[in-house]
C-alpha cells in the first residue's frame, strides 16, 4: 500500500489492532454462521471444512481493496484498517478450520506458526531499514499482509487454547492487562525494532481472540452472557469509532 494509506505506528495505531482483533474474531465466527445459514454450501460446509465457508468472500473483498487502493491517492487509512479487518477474520476461520476441522493439535500449530512468524520477521527485517521507520507503518506489500494473516492465525490458536484451558475471564483479562502493559511502555521504544513490533501484533491478535471470545460466549461457558450478533455490533461500533474520530497525527510525506 501507499504511504498515504499508511497510519502512524503510535499509541492509536496499537489500540485501533487491538480493537480489530477483538472485531475480526466476532466477525470471523459470524460470518462462519451466516454462511451456514445462507445456504451457499452444504452443511458440512466448504470441501467438509465447517470454517472455510468466508474464505473466498474474503479472499475476492481482499484483492478488490488492494487494487481500488492502488488507484486512490487520496490521504486515508480506509484502506489499511479495511484490510487489516479482512485479514482478522479470515485467520479466526483459519485457525478454527486447522483446529476444529482438521483436528490438528492446537500447541502444535502454535508452534510452527510461531516460528514462521519468526523466520518471515527475519526476512522481512533484511529487506528494509532498522529499525521500523517511525513515520509510517512500513513496506505493507505482500509480505507484510502475510505476516498479518501468520500472527492472526497463531493468535487464534493460541487465545483459544488459553481460553479452553483457563477459562475466558481469566484469559481476557490477563491477556487484556498484558497488552495494556506491552503497548503503554513499549509504544515509543522497543515495539518500533521489527522482531517485538510482529510480537506486539500477535499479542493483540491472542489477548482479541480471548475478548472477543468472552464477549460473544453465554455465561454458562464462562462469556459475558451476549449473543454473536450482540458482541460482533459492540466490538464493531468501538472499532469503527475510534477508527474515524480519533485523528491521526499529521505526517510528513
Amino acid at each position: 500500500m501507499k504511504n498515504i494509506h499508511n497510519p502512524l505506528i503510535d499509541f492509536r495505531y496499537w489500540v485501533l489492532i487491538s480493537l480489530a482483533s477483538i472485531f475480526g474474531t466476532n466477525t470471523g465466527d459470524l460470518a462462519v454462521r451466516l454462511c451456514k445459514l445462507s445456504g451457499i454450501f452444504p452443511p458440512e460446509g466448504l470441501l467438509g471444512l465447517k470454517h472455510a465457508g468466508p474464505l473466498p468472500i474474503l479472499i475476492v473483498l481482499f484483492v478488490v481493496l488492494w487494487l481500488l487502493e492502488k488507484r486512490d491517492e487520496n490521504k486515508t487509512e480506509l484502506y489499511f484498517w479495511s484490510a487489516i479487518l479482512i485479514i482478522r477474520t479470515a485467520a479466526t476461520n483459519i485457525a478454527d478450520m486447522l483446529a476444529g476441522d482438521m483436528h490438528l493439535d492446537i500447541l502444535l500449530c502454535t508452534l510452527v506458526l510461531t516460528l514462521c512468524l519468526i523466520g518471515l520477521s527475519l526476512w522481512w527485517q533484511t529487506k528494509r531499514s532498522q529499525p521500523i521507520d517511525p513515520l509510517f507503518v512500513p513496506e505493507t506489500d505482500a509480505l507484510y499482509w502475510c505476516m498479518m494473516m501468520t500472527a492472526g492465525v497463531l493468535g487464534t490458536c493460541l487465545g483459544d487454547y488459553l481460553g479452553d484451558e483457563y477459562g475466558l475471564t481469566l484469559s481476557a483479562s490477563y491477556l487484556s492487562l498484558a497488552m495494556v502493559i506491552v503497548v503503554f511502555s513499549g509504544y515509543k521504544n522497543f515495539l518500533v525494532v521489527s522482531p517485538l513490533y510482529w510480537f506486539g501484533v500477535a499479542l493483540a491478535r491472542i489477548a482479541g481472540t480471548d475478548v472477543g471470545d468472552w464477549l460473544a460466549k453465554s455465561a454458562e461457558k464462562g462469556g459475558s452472557g451476549l449473543d454473536l450478533p450482540t458482541a460482533t455490533v459492540i466490538s464493531g461500533f468501538f472499532f469503527i469509532v475510534f477508527t474515524l474520530f480519533w485523528k491521526a497525527k499529521d505526517k510528513q510525506l
